[in-house]
């Protein structure tokens, strides 16, 4: 399922947001956001709607998580977490304060 109506911010909405370091390559867009020790790495895929979630505590990955169907993208203008629904009703939110949280939930 392609959801022609997801919009992925710029770059530089992203950057003035949340200070992120962003990237464009054809068709994927990353971001890559730093707190210490702790670091994420976001890959945005526009042509099946996908994103890559990397999640590290030092140099080791803590998550590891790709899954398509992205259907909303929420931005807190405070730029202190960053969520994500997907169409089968998963819900991630990810708060980058005090230390970088992951959360994910599913409507059954």
């Amino acid at each position: 399922m392609n959801n022609a109506k997801l919009v992925i911010p710029n770059c530089n909405e992203f950057m003035s947001i949340y200070g992120f370091d962003c990237e464009i390559d054809d068709v994927i867009q990353t971001i890559k956001f730093v707190n210490g020790d702790e670091r994420v790495t976001l890959s945005f895929d526009l042509t099946v709607n996908s994103v890559r979630l990397l999640f590290y505590r030092k140099d080791c990955i803590v998550v590891d998580l790709y899954l398509e169907d992205l259907s909303e993208l929420y931005l807190d203008e405070n730029g202190n977490s960053l969520s994500f629904k997907f169409s089968n009703s998963l819900h991630i939110i990810i708060n980058f304060y005090p230390q970088i949280n992951i959360t994910g939930t599913a409507l059954l």
